[in-house]
């Protein structure tokens, strides 16, 4: 059947079909979609009887090739090299489930090995391809494929000037959100993968259309890593995907090593000044947990966490009494929140008038890099760019530590002050 034909075929069965119950196409890829229909139907629908790592049948005559898929940092994803295929395993778990996904990366017209019939088969190098989130964008723009993205949520935030070109042409559309995807249009745009991160099951029984569809869906669960440069290794996954993967990790290794040489600076910096971060909502303050990425960067950028010991790698709510004796002493305030003066952060809460970083004038925010619909580019780049997150926090709690771009008073690449 024709690219043509299979195209039609799904835009009938949308039409004519409720969501949830497409059937299965016939003649196209039967053992390949069985199994990859059985895998993500179970993961969607939030049961957890996927196999775990190492459970599975095991693969005769395929033995991984030794240390080719070694991943440094990240702890979410794994990549095994056989001959001829790669093996995908994402973990992705973001309600505590231990669901391990397992996909099999094949040039077209490969059949699946015996001993994999458990995995989502997923046709390399991919072509096109629809994505859900900017942090993605970010990813396949920087290994040079942004010609293959057709379909992005919200594409008025997106910033990556070869993608809002594309946008304007006409060649991408929007394909909804993550949690409620627009399956009608995903189904004729008829992309070879949609990325989608990891959220609760309960969000993603909209997929389960694609799946059936035939259309493969990959979790990627960068923002679980608890550490910087675990995020920016999921470049790597990119570059299976798309056949680049030697430009992933030589564009990665320059990234760890510039981090690694910025945090060197702070190791032995004689204060480390405690930094508060965040807005209350409500009566309610939500923190970076102890084993989050933010407090990796924040340790590495020379400051002094105060919920450093709280276990975790996401946030924590607290009670604002409970974060108020500290928010008043800090002498840093991150993040507060999308705030653009000190004006309006004061119109909030006239009590952040009283914290020491306010009357110091030391309140920064991330949102130095904004678009005309507010699509903030800290988000699309800065998964990527850990290190110069980390070039923007060191410059702002330890002022003198590093010389000014160009120099330039201001030379932060995503913060500002907040006046």
């Amino acid at each position: 059947m024709k690219r043509d034909e299979v195209r039609m075929c799904r835009k009938s069965r949308a039409m004519t079909h409720p969501e949830g119950t497409i059937p299965s196409r016939k003649g196209v890829r039967p053992v390949l979609l069985l199994a990859g229909l059985i895998l993500q139907l179970l993961f969607f629908s939030g049961c957890t009887a996927v196999q775990e790592e190492g459970s599975g049948p095991s693969p005769s005559g395929s033995a991984p090739h030794a240390g080719s898929g070694f991943i440094r940092y990240a702890k979410g994803f794994s990549l095994q090299h056989h001959a001829g295929f790669i093996t995908l395993h994402i973990d992705p778990a973001p309600d505590g489930r231990k669901d391990t996904l397992r996909y099999i990366l094949l040039p077209s017209g490969a059949s699946v090995p015996k001993g994999f019939h458990g995995y989502v088969p997923v046709r390399t190098p991919v072509k096109r391809i629809a994505v859900f989130s900017t942090t993605h964008i970010g990813f396949i723009d920087m290994l040079g494929r942004s010609d293959g993205i057709i379909g992005v949520s919200r594409p008025e935030f997106v910033n990556t000037p070869a993608v809002r070109s594309r946008i304007r042409s006409g060649a991408i559309k929007a394909i909804g959100m993550p949690f409620s995807p627009d399956v009608e249009v995903l189904l004729n745009l008829d992309p070879d993968l949609v990325i989608a991160p990891a959220l609760p099951a309960a969000r993603k029984t909209d997929y389960q259309a694609l799946v059936q569809a035939g259309i493969p869906v990959l979790v990627v669960a960068e923002w679980l890593e608890p550490s910087p440069l675990g995020r920016a290794e999921w470049i790597r996954l990119f570059g299976a995907l798309f056949g680049r993967e030697d430009a992933a990790r030589e564009k990665f290794d320059a990234i760890e090593r510039s981090y690694r040489k910025l945090a060197a600076l702070t190791e032995n910096v004689r204060e480390r000044p405690a930094v508060l971060t965040g807005l209350p909502v409500k009566d309610t303050w939500f923190v970076p947990a102890g084993g989050s990425y933010v407090a990796a960067l924040l340790h590495d950028a020379g400051a002094a966490y105060p919920w450093s010991d709280r276990p975790g790698t996401g946030s924590i709510s607290l009670d604002i009494e409970a974060v108020y004796p500290v928010a008043l002493e800090a002498p840093c305030w991150l993040n507060p929140g999308a705030v653009e003066s000190m004006d309006e952060l004061l119109a909030m809460d006239v009590r952040f008038q009283d914290m020491l970083s306010v009357k110091t004038g030391r309140v920064y925010n991330n949102n130095r890099w904004i678009n005309a619909a507010g699509g903030n580019a800290y988000w699309e780049y800065g998964v990527l760019r850990p290190d110069l997150i980390l070039r923007d926090l060191i410059s702002i709690l330890h002022p003198g530590l590093l010389p000014k771009k160009g120099g330039k008073p201001d030379s932060l690449t995503f913060y500002r002050e907040i006046r």
